[in-house]
C-alpha cells in the first residue's frame, strides 16, 4: 500500500490531550494502526496521555523538542527517532522556533 500524504487533508487538533496550542495532522488509519504526518508549531504540545493499547514510534523530520515518557524527559531533534511503549505515559513539546514535523507509526499491541 502506498500512502500519499500529498492527497490527505491536514486536520487541526486543538489542545490535543490537554496540550498547548494546536497540532496539524495527516492520517491514514486502520482498526489496528495509524500512520501520521504531524506538525507542531513552536510552543505547541501533545499533552500527557497513557498508551493503553498501542506503542508509538516517531521519526523527527525537522525541528526539535522534548519527549517525556513515564516522567523521563529527553531532548530530540531532526534525524532522531522517539519511542513510547504500550503502558507508558507520553508528552511531546516543540521547544524550537520552527515547526516540529514528525512521521509516526502507532500500532495496537495484541497478545500472541
Amino acid at each position: 500500500m502506498v500512502i500519499n500524504f500529498n492527497e490527505i487533508t491536514e486536520t487541526e487538533i486543538q489542545h490535543m490531550n490537554n496540550g498547548d496550542g494546536s497540532i496539524f495532522a495527516k492520517m491514514m488509519m486502520t482498526p489496528e494502526s495509524k500512520v501520521v504526518f504531524r506538525r507542531l508549531p513552536p510552543g505547541s504540545s501533545i499533552g500527557r496521555h497513557v498508551q493503553t493499547r498501542i506503542s508509538e514510534t516517531s521519526y523527527v523530520i525537522s525541528g526539535e523538542g522534548i519527549q517525556s515518557c513515564d516522567g523521563t524527559e529527553e531532548q530530540f531533534s531532526q534525524g532522531m527517532c522517539i519511542f513510547c511503549a504500550k503502558g507508558s505515559s507520553l508528552t511531546i513539546t516543540n521547544t524550537g522556533n520552527k515547526d516540529l514535523v514528525l512521521f509516526s507509526v502507532i500500532r495496537e499491541i495484541k497478545k500472541f
